[in-house]
């Protein structure tokens, strides 16, 4: 029996696990799920009312298991939201206390509970942020890896912001050689994102003004924003195009019915529960999108661990255009989590606290 269980908080996982080393276990765990071999369990969103800061609490909760990695994991997240309003510039927005004074959370606020399948254990609890932003960056990739035209090199990539660094970190990955151009309304933000960008990666990188000359020569179109609105416009898509997209509002219908094939990151929507006063409200969180209507309902679509595993064949010509939309499993989270705690483990890095502090007897009455 493991004698303590390890606490590892953002800065240590990111010190033990590079964006490299997240490509095996991803890939061995989402080929398992596409075969059947493992499982996850859908994102619920739970949405409440907190009146006192004028925001909306978002409590959320997805799981995994990946028996071949020996790993079990629960995801769960508490979020204050605001949605500014309508309109093309809206944005959900994490409350934090850098934000507000009155606001006692940082921007991520979750946690991962690890556990061992062969002795049921819980093994480590570790803050979420990083190894959120790494499944995503790195699924995203394999998304290009298995999707995309294999001789593909020339990105368009709109975003700068909280996901767009280890989106683009892991695409270079599998497109070392990639060619690309950045885009975001922040003039600042996109020189400073490829000024690091081009140190970190060596990939050629440059600023766009705009987002169609972004995406003017891209074989690959990247959106990696937090817009509630569509970011990909149905005139940038030409044979060929793969696009990937981290949330399904950055594309709309249009955008949908034009591409040859359309992949989706989990098997299940969001199922949203809306609780209290927020029933009678119209939250963009919930509102009606292309995802909901009959002909394209999310669960319609093939799933990216399907063609992983050969269970779909996915891009077949390479005129196709195809597109990616991410959207997260459990099992992503186990794989980066197992991962995190076994170099945890081999570095003896983290906070340790005695197994026996979470053990319980059996009641007997």
């Amino acid at each position: 029996m493991a004698e303590n269980v390890r606490l590892l908080n953002n800065e240590e996982v990111a010190a033990l696990v590079d964006i490299e080393d997240c490509f095996q276990p991803l890939e061995t765990a989402l080929k398992d799920l596409g075969n059947g071999n493992a499982a996850s369990i859908r994102r619920h969103d739970v949405l409440s009312s907190a009146p006192s800061l004028n925001a909306i609490n978002s409590f959320k909760s997805m799981s995994g298991v990946v028996p071949s990695l020996d790993a079990a994991c629960l995801r769960v997240d508490s979020d204050l939201l605001r949605v500014p309003g309508e309109g093309g510039d809206s944005r959900r927005m994490k409350l934090t206390k850098s934000q507000e004074e009155s606001v006692r959370i940082g921007k991520e606020n979750g946690l991962l509970m690890l556990y061992q399948i062969s002795t049921g254990e819980l093994l480590a609890i570790l803050t979420d942020g990083e190894v959120q932003r790494l499944r995503v960056g790195v699924t995203s990739a394999l998304a290009v890896k298995y999707l995309a035209n294999p001789e593909s090199r020339n990105v368009g990539f709109l975003g700068t912001g909280y996901q767009a660094e280890t989106q683009f970190r892991a695409l270079a990955v599998v497109r070392p050689e990639m060619r690309a151009k950045v885009y975001s309304p922040n003039r600042a933000h996109v020189e400073e994102f490829v000024e690091k960008m081009l140190k970190v990666t060596g990939c050629q990188v440059e600023a766009a003004s705009n987002p169609d000359e972004a995406v003017e020569s891209a074989e690959i179109i990247v959106s990696a924003t937090n817009t509630l609105y569509p970011t990909i416009k149905p005139g940038w898509l030409k044979p060929g195009l793969h696009i990937n997209c981290i949330k399904k509002q950055e594309v709309d219908l249009d955008v949908i019915d034009r591409c040859d094939s359309v992949f989706v990151g989990s098997a299940g929507d969001t199922v949203h529960v809306v609780v209290g006063e927020l029933r009678f409200q119209k939250l963009n969180e919930t509102v009606d999108g292309w995802w909901k209507h009959q002909d394209h309902a999310w669960e319609s679509y093939p799933f990216l661990a399907d063609v992983m595993a050969g269970v779909h064949p996915g891009r077949v010509s390479p005129e196709q255009i195809t597109c990616y939309i991410g959207h997260g499993t459990g099992v992503q989270f186990a794989a980066i989590a197992m991962l995190a705690y076994l170099r945890a483990e081999e570095k003896d890095v983290g906070y340790l606290i005695p197994t026996a502090r979470f053990l319980q007897p059996i009641l007997q009455r």
